[in-house]
């Protein structure tokens, strides 16, 4: 095969054009699909560490160490060398932890706790919880507003002294910070007598007061109760509950003063998040796994514990799922790309046939002529792939190929394919059988076969459907995330069956008119409308097209959705249970409605046949149905139901097995409250655990009193109005709603989406310019001999519009039907509710202006046309008739 220079360089000189626009395809189309690794990679990487910041302790590996000495309450030594100890200890166990596990923590942090101890000083409902803290830079960092650090009970010189058994209760000192000292009314040198749960003395000393340097340390998530104390009203009586400090000097007496089986020295070693890889997450995973069932030797069985593995494998199923999105958008996007391709090589193929035809007919091989058109393909191919490849490089880093190859492959091969098709139908005979009934089986032949085609493709829609609704999309699952892809096709194909009778028909009814331009359009139409790949190019990008959009309006409205039920109203207050506050929030400018509740995790709930944890909300049905009615949170009609009583309290229920509707009872302070469920319950702040919901005042005649800790405000102003009580914790629906957006999956999946429908309706707009000008020079013959016999101006150019708009228009229309279908079929398996954070699937929206890429593409449509009206009228009458 020899190729031949000047040829090459006259073909690429003769269409210019058309060569640099299929390169700008291939670059736009490479860009984008060469970008999705390196996004991919960051992207999941920003949610994997956002997962892991937001689980706090939850993805602490934990390293539990043995008693180190007997106790309780024999005869014990005080160890000066306890803090050295655990400092060891600690050494020890971060040398125990894997490899690729110990890159990812931070050094551990040592702890030693006890158990919460009741004071006894001034009446019950007092709790303190004794806690040692020692990071690798030491203690943590606390500036004391009185007195001073925790000291040793005795001087150096009594440092290993022996408490006999039976002794009295040994003092230990300890600091309070500011808030746990007010709220315990106790200060520098008071000395407090507490005990145990098995009513064990201790004897704590205060030593000081102090404020923490950098309250945001990671050493003070060991215990928030060491900055901020938690209070609550237990059986009508205030239960305070705090933590004191001990120093490293105090950490002896501790363990001295403190019964052994009441301490526990962990270590935590939390994540850093900016180290973790969403592709090392399995690995990960399989080294926490492993740590968990290894022990230590020595002095004891060091115990590890951690939630690190689920909250990676929970992330890395939202990655997943945010993945197979994402490929339901780029395999449209591709699909396009190869089809707007293959009509662009078409075009070419075409505008080459005089000389491909000459050079055939001469003698040139196939071969030959497809290599002369391989080389011209490969020059555009690789020249607009080296574009998209370096903007990738460039803005992205390192772009990924897979892909990108089938844009490559179509953009090389196709015309060379089609070049050596139209060579040898020129130049090959084809015999007609003289026969008819051979030449109707002939005929019969090709309709099965087209119908076998059909068949094939409607037949492959229905299987990826059928797996996308089985297996959803997850992962690389190209099958399942092809379907709305293959919706498009197969509804292309339907039409490409459909739209021939119509335009015959059409045909028909032209005749009957006395105007020519009707018939003379419905005739061009018959002729040309039915184009096979122009009307699949422009049918599947729109229907690709209205899905990504609808994929972006539908994630966006399902994270507001979700925002407003998380919050529960346009905003809530969080505080400890006391008051209502409720009446002088709803009373404030710009809040429409106001409820006030009491909503309590972890509740035993109990029926005849089944048991179980629920979220209990006890609230004052009626205005909560108020708040309801006056916000676009759903309604809860059943919430009237909740009025009156008896010897059951009437209740709501979501969730949960089915078996707890019969006789539920829940657990509250310690008493049973036997409840009639009377419906199901609304989904109190986006509760994923079963709701009970009751009214407070019949909750209150049953004996069980739960004072509200929560207000939920709608309007305007209602998070300044909750702000200015003071009272709390306010969650601001807008800050809910920006975070979800923000979050690094829904924020690129928007971003991903709305760059599939720009290129999508570019590649459509290509696709009705590509396909005009394949069919220009048959239409401008032939709508030139209608100028020669006589036909005006003004109805060439209805004819030329009609022809060129009418199949465009049909295509759209029918694009955005498929586009529609598609969605509503597809994104029921899509997990969108992963994305959104809703726990149910969101309610699918379609924007009014997707109808607008019908007016792109018909204005693009009339463009051309005018084009090439212009044209046609440039040409002479006298070499019209005379062709």
């Amino acid at each position: 095969m020899r190729l031949h220079g000047p040829t090459l360089r006259g073909r690429v000189r003769s269409d210019p054009g058309l060569l640099l626009l299929m390169g700008l395809v291939v670059a736009l189309t490479t860009a984008l699909t060469a970008a999705v690794a390196p996004l991919t990679d960051r992207t999941g990487d920003r949610a994997f560490a956002d997962a892991v910041r937001d689980a706090g302790l939850r993805g602490a590996v934990v390293a539990t160490l043995p008693e180190g000495y007997d106790d309780p309450r024999g005869e014990r030594t005080r160890d000066p060398g306890s803090a050295t100890e655990l400092r060891q200890a600690t050494s020890y166990a971060q040398g125990t932890l894997p490899g690729r596990l110990a890159r990812v923590l931070r050094p551990g942090v040592a702890t030693t706790t006890t158990l919460a101890l009741q004071l006894l000083d001034a009446g019950p409902g007092r709790y303190l919880r004794l806690a040692y803290v020692d990071t690798p830079d030491g203690e943590p960092a606390v500036t004391y507003t009185a007195g001073h650090a925790p000291r040793a009970a005795v001087g150096e010189d009594r440092a290993d002294a022996a408490v006999p058994a039976g002794a009295g209760p040994w003092p230990v000192q300890v600091a309070l910070s500011e808030a746990a000292a007010a709220a315990l009314d106790v200060g520098p040198g008071d000395r407090i007598p507490a005990e145990d749960e098995q009513h064990r003395e201790v004897l704590v000393r205060i030593s000081g007061v102090y404020v923490a340097s950098d309250p945001d340390d990671d050493a003070w998530q060991v215990s928030t109760e060491l900055l901020e104390p938690s209070q609550g009203i237990s059986e009508g009586v205030l239960r305070t509950s705090a933590a004191a400090l001990v120093s490293a000097a105090a950490l002896p007496d501790l363990r001295l003063a403190v019964p052994a089986d009441d301490l526990t020295q962990r270590i935590l070693f939390t994540p850093r998040p900016e180290r973790l890889r969403w592709r090392d997450s399995r690995e990960l995973e399989q080294a926490v796994a492993s740590l968990q069932t290894t022990a230590g030797v020595g002095g004891g069985d060091l115990s590890w514990d951690s939630l690190l593995d689920r909250v990676l494998a929970d992330e890395r199923v939202q990655v997943a799922s945010a993945q197979g999105q994402a490929q339901v958008l780029l395999l449209g996007l591709l699909a396009c790309a190869l089809l707007v391709l293959t009509l662009g090589a078409q075009l070419l193929v075409r505008r080459r046939a005089g000389p491909v035809v000459v050079a055939r007919e001469r003698g040139a091989s196939l071969a030959g002529i497809s290599g002369e058109l391989l080389v011209e393909s490969l020059l555009v191919a690789v020249g607009g792939a080296a574009v998209g490849l370096g903007a990738v490089a460039l803005l992205a880093g390192t772009p990924g190929w897979g892909w990108s190859l089938p844009v490559l492959a179509i953009a090389v091969g196709a015309a060379p394919v089609l070049g050596a098709v139209l060579a040898a139908r020129a130049t090959g005979a084809r015999r007609v059988p003289a026969n008819r009934a051979a030449r109707r089986t002939a005929a019969r032949s090709r309709r099965l076969t087209r119908l076998f085609l059909e068949a094939s493709v409607l037949v492959a829609a229905g299987l990826a459907l059928l797996a996308l609704r089985q297996r959803g999309v997850v992962g690389a699952d190209l099958t399942a995330a092809s379907a709305p892809t293959w919706w498009a096709v197969a509804g292309a194909v339907v039409l490409l069956r459909l739209l021939p009778p119509a335009a015959r028909l059409a045909l028909r009814g032209g005749r009957r008119t006395t105007g020519t331009v009707r018939f003379l359009a419905a005739a061009r139409i018959a002729e040309t409308g039915a184009r096979a790949l122009p009307l699949l190019v422009v049918t599947v990008a729109v229907a690709q097209l209205t899905v990504g959009v609808a994929l972006a309006a539908t994630e966006r409205e399902g994270q507001a959705a979700g925002a407003l039920l998380a919050v529960g109203g346009d905003a809530r207050l969080t505080t400890a249970p006391g008051a209502d506050l409720a009446p002088a929030v709803a009373a404030a400018p710009g809040v429409r409605a106001a409820a006030s509740g009491r909503v309590e995790d972890g509740v035993r709930a109990s029926s005849r046949s089944s048991a179980d944890s629920v979220r209990l909300v006890v609230v004052d049905a009626a205005s909560y149905a108020s708040l309801l009615a006056a916000s676009a949170l759903p309604d809860a009609p059943r919430l009237t139901r909740l009025r009156g009583g008896g010897d059951r309290v009437p209740a709501l229920l979501l969730g949960g097995d089915a078996g707890l509707r019969d006789g539920l009872v829940v657990r509250w302070d310690d008493e049973n409250v036997p409840l009639d469920v009377v419906g199901t319950a609304p989904r109190v702040d986006a509760s994923v655990d079963p709701v009970v919901v009751v009214d407070a005042a019949a909750f209150a005649d049953a004996g069980a009193v739960a004072q509200p800790d929560t207000v939920w405000a709608v309007g305007p102003g209602a998070a300044d109005a909750l702000e200015a009580t003071g009272a709390g914790v306010v969650l601001r629906y807008d800050d809910e709603l920006a975070a979800r957006r923000d979050a690094p999956l829904a924020a690129g999946l928007v971003r991903l989406a709305v760059a599939t429908s720009v290129l999508l309706l570019l590649l459509a707009v290509l696709g009705v310019v590509l396909a005009a000008a394949a069919e220009a020079p048959a239409r401008g013959e032939s709508l030139g001999r209608l100028r020669a016999l006589g036909l005006g101006d003004r109805e060439l150019r209805r004819v030329l519009g009609a022809e060129l708009v009418v199949p465009v228009a049909v295509a759209v229309l029918a694009g955005l039907a498929l586009g529609v279908g598609a969605s509503a079929a597809t994104f029921g398996s899509l997990s969108l509710e992963r994305i959104t954070g809703q726990t149910t699937t969101p309610d699918l929206v379609l924007p009014w202006w997707t109808a607008l890429a019908v007016g792109v593409l018909v204005g693009a449509v009339l463009v051309v046309a005018r084009v090439e009206w212009r044209r046609l009228r440039r040409r002479s009458l006298a070499g019209l008739l005379r062709g």
